[in-house]
Protein backbone atom coordinates (compact mmCIF):
# COMPACT_ATOMS: atom_id res chain seq x y z
CA UNK A 1 0.00 0.00 0.00
CA UNK A 2 2.78 2.38 0.91
CA UNK A 3 4.76 1.40 -2.19
CA UNK A 4 1.81 2.18 -4.42
CA UNK A 5 1.43 5.53 -2.72
CA UNK A 6 5.09 6.35 -3.30
CA UNK A 7 4.82 5.25 -6.93
CA UNK A 8 1.75 7.45 -7.37
CA UNK A 9 3.58 10.41 -5.85
CA UNK A 10 6.59 9.89 -8.14
CA UNK A 11 4.31 9.58 -11.16
CA UNK A 12 2.51 12.79 -10.16
CA UNK A 13 5.81 14.67 -9.79
CA UNK A 14 7.07 13.40 -13.14
CA UNK A 15 3.80 14.32 -14.85
CA UNK A 16 3.80 17.78 -13.29
CA UNK A 17 7.38 18.43 -14.37
CA UNK A 18 6.62 17.20 -17.88
CA UNK A 19 3.64 19.55 -18.10
CA UNK A 20 5.88 22.41 -17.00
CA UNK A 21 8.47 21.41 -19.61
CA UNK A 22 5.80 21.17 -22.31
CA UNK A 23 4.48 24.62 -21.39
CA UNK A 24 7.99 26.08 -21.58
CA UNK A 25 8.39 24.57 -25.05
CA UNK A 26 5.06 26.04 -26.17
CA UNK A 27 6.02 29.49 -24.93
CA UNK A 28 9.61 29.29 -26.18
CA UNK A 29 8.83 31.44 -29.26
CA UNK A 30 8.18 34.28 -26.80
CA UNK A 31 11.82 34.09 -25.67
CA UNK A 32 13.01 34.17 -29.27
CA UNK A 33 10.78 37.14 -30.16
CA UNK A 34 11.86 39.12 -27.09
CA UNK A 35 15.53 38.34 -27.70
CA UNK A 36 15.35 39.42 -31.34
CA UNK A 37 13.44 42.65 -30.74
CA UNK A 38 15.48 43.78 -27.74
CA UNK A 39 18.69 43.00 -29.64
CA UNK A 40 17.33 45.13 -32.50
CA UNK A 41 16.73 47.94 -30.01
CA UNK A 42 20.31 47.78 -28.81
CA UNK A 43 21.67 47.75 -32.37
CA UNK A 44 19.44 50.65 -33.46
CA UNK A 45 20.63 52.65 -30.45
CA UNK A 46 24.24 51.86 -31.31
CA UNK A 47 23.64 53.00 -34.90
CA UNK A 48 22.16 56.28 -33.61
CA UNK A 49 25.03 56.88 -31.17
CA UNK A 50 27.54 56.29 -33.98
CA UNK A 51 25.58 58.71 -36.23
CA UNK A 52 24.79 55.93 -38.69
CA UNK A 53 21.04 56.33 -38.24
CA UNK A 54 18.82 59.40 -37.68
CA UNK A 55 16.10 57.37 -35.97
CA UNK A 56 15.60 58.37 -32.33
CA UNK A 57 16.24 55.43 -29.93
CA UNK A 58 13.11 56.21 -27.92
CA UNK A 59 10.83 55.36 -30.83
CA UNK A 60 12.83 52.23 -31.64
CA UNK A 61 12.63 51.00 -28.06
CA UNK A 62 8.91 51.70 -27.93
CA UNK A 63 8.43 49.33 -30.85
CA UNK A 64 11.04 46.86 -29.56
CA UNK A 65 9.12 46.50 -26.30
CA UNK A 66 5.51 46.95 -27.43
CA UNK A 67 5.59 44.35 -30.23
CA UNK A 68 6.91 41.50 -28.02
CA UNK A 69 4.37 42.37 -25.31
CA UNK A 70 1.57 42.21 -27.87
CA UNK A 71 2.92 38.86 -29.05
CA UNK A 72 3.33 37.43 -25.55
CA UNK A 73 -0.19 38.49 -24.55
CA UNK A 74 -1.73 37.11 -27.76
CA UNK A 75 -4.00 34.70 -25.88
CA UNK A 76 -5.37 37.60 -23.85
CA UNK A 77 -5.98 39.62 -27.03
CA UNK A 78 -7.78 36.69 -28.65
CA UNK A 79 -10.05 36.35 -25.62
CA UNK A 80 -10.64 40.10 -25.49
CA UNK A 81 -11.97 40.13 -29.05
CA UNK A 82 -14.06 37.01 -28.55
CA UNK A 83 -11.89 34.77 -30.69
CA UNK A 84 -11.29 31.11 -29.76
CA UNK A 85 -8.34 30.64 -27.42
CA UNK A 86 -6.51 27.29 -27.56
CA UNK A 87 -6.68 25.41 -24.28
CA UNK A 88 -3.46 25.07 -22.31
CA UNK A 89 -2.47 22.85 -19.43
CA UNK A 90 -3.17 24.45 -16.09
CA UNK A 91 -0.75 22.35 -14.05
CA UNK A 92 0.88 23.97 -11.01
CA UNK A 93 4.31 23.95 -12.71
CA UNK A 94 2.99 25.48 -15.92
CA UNK A 95 1.19 28.23 -14.01
CA UNK A 96 4.22 28.87 -11.82
CA UNK A 97 6.47 29.10 -14.91
CA UNK A 98 4.05 31.50 -16.58
CA UNK A 99 3.75 33.72 -13.50
CA UNK A 100 7.52 33.70 -13.00
CA UNK A 101 8.11 35.10 -16.49
CA UNK A 102 5.19 37.51 -16.29
CA UNK A 103 6.48 38.86 -12.97
CA UNK A 104 9.99 39.24 -14.34
CA UNK A 105 8.63 40.95 -17.45
CA UNK A 106 6.64 43.45 -15.37
CA UNK A 107 9.70 44.09 -13.19
CA UNK A 108 11.86 44.74 -16.27
CA UNK A 109 9.23 47.14 -17.66
CA UNK A 110 8.97 48.98 -14.35
CA UNK A 111 12.74 49.44 -14.18
CA UNK A 112 12.87 50.49 -17.84
CA UNK A 113 10.27 53.21 -17.28
CA UNK A 114 12.12 54.41 -14.17
CA UNK A 115 15.49 54.36 -15.95
CA UNK A 116 14.47 56.07 -19.18
CA UNK A 117 11.50 58.25 -18.41
CA UNK A 118 11.41 58.57 -14.65
CA UNK A 119 14.48 60.75 -14.26
CA UNK A 120 16.28 58.25 -12.03
CA UNK A 121 19.97 59.28 -11.89
CA UNK A 122 22.57 56.77 -12.98
CA UNK A 123 20.30 54.84 -15.33
CA UNK A 124 23.28 52.95 -16.78
CA UNK A 125 22.71 50.32 -14.10
CA UNK A 126 19.63 49.09 -16.01
CA UNK A 127 21.39 46.61 -18.31
CA UNK A 128 23.05 44.85 -15.38
CA UNK A 129 19.77 44.81 -13.43
CA UNK A 130 17.93 43.36 -16.43
CA UNK A 131 20.56 40.63 -16.73
CA UNK A 132 20.06 39.70 -13.07
CA UNK A 133 16.28 39.50 -13.47
CA UNK A 134 16.65 37.28 -16.54
CA UNK A 135 19.07 35.10 -14.58
CA UNK A 136 16.42 34.62 -11.88
CA UNK A 137 13.80 33.69 -14.51
CA UNK A 138 16.04 31.10 -16.13
CA UNK A 139 17.34 29.71 -12.85
CA UNK A 140 13.93 29.24 -11.22
CA UNK A 141 12.41 28.17 -14.54
CA UNK A 142 14.99 25.39 -14.89
CA UNK A 143 13.66 23.78 -11.70
CA UNK A 144 10.01 24.29 -12.62
CA UNK A 145 10.53 22.59 -15.98
CA UNK A 146 13.39 20.22 -15.07
CA UNK A 147 15.39 21.56 -18.04
CA UNK A 148 18.83 21.49 -16.45
CA UNK A 149 20.73 23.41 -19.13
CA UNK A 150 18.63 26.52 -18.43
CA UNK A 151 20.71 26.86 -15.24
CA UNK A 152 23.76 27.42 -17.41
CA UNK A 153 21.87 30.20 -19.18
CA UNK A 154 21.13 31.72 -15.76
CA UNK A 155 24.83 31.63 -14.87
CA UNK A 156 25.63 33.27 -18.21
CA UNK A 157 23.21 36.10 -17.36
CA UNK A 158 24.73 36.58 -13.91
CA UNK A 159 28.21 36.82 -15.44
CA UNK A 160 26.80 39.17 -18.07
CA UNK A 161 25.52 41.46 -15.33
CA UNK A 162 29.09 42.07 -14.13
CA UNK A 163 30.33 42.69 -17.67
CA UNK A 164 27.44 44.98 -18.59
CA UNK A 165 27.91 47.02 -15.44
CA UNK A 166 31.63 47.28 -16.10
CA UNK A 167 30.95 48.66 -19.61
CA UNK A 168 27.97 50.77 -18.56
CA UNK A 169 29.38 54.13 -19.68
CA UNK A 170 30.67 53.05 -23.11
CA UNK A 171 29.17 52.37 -26.52
CA UNK A 172 30.35 48.76 -26.37
CA UNK A 173 27.59 47.95 -23.88
CA UNK A 174 25.07 48.34 -26.69
CA UNK A 175 26.76 45.77 -28.92
CA UNK A 176 27.32 43.43 -26.00
CA UNK A 177 23.70 43.81 -24.88
CA UNK A 178 22.50 42.88 -28.35
CA UNK A 179 24.82 39.86 -28.49
CA UNK A 180 23.67 38.66 -25.07
CA UNK A 181 20.00 38.98 -25.96
CA UNK A 182 20.58 36.88 -29.05
CA UNK A 183 22.80 34.31 -27.31
CA UNK A 184 21.06 34.00 -23.93
CA UNK A 185 17.41 34.76 -24.70
CA UNK A 186 16.60 34.19 -28.39
CA UNK A 187 18.81 31.11 -28.71
CA UNK A 188 17.45 29.29 -25.61
CA UNK A 189 13.95 30.00 -26.92
CA UNK A 190 14.87 28.48 -30.27
CA UNK A 191 16.48 25.44 -28.61
CA UNK A 192 13.41 24.83 -26.44
CA UNK A 193 11.17 25.14 -29.47
CA UNK A 194 13.23 22.67 -31.47
CA UNK A 195 13.37 20.23 -28.54
CA UNK A 196 9.57 20.36 -28.40
CA UNK A 197 9.29 19.53 -32.09
CA UNK A 198 11.78 16.68 -31.75
CA UNK A 199 9.84 15.29 -28.78
CA UNK A 200 6.70 14.85 -30.89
Amino acid sequence: MVDRGVEADIAFIRNTLEEGRAYARRRSPDMAVWGLFVAAGYLATYAYVRHWSPVEPGMVWLAAIAIPWIYSLRRWWLGLFGMPVPAQAASPMARAFAMLWLGCGISLMTLAVAANWGGVPGYHWYDAAAACILAIAFFAGSFLTNVVWLRLVAVAWWISAFVLYGLRNGEAVLLLGAAMMLAFLATPGLLLFLSGRNAK
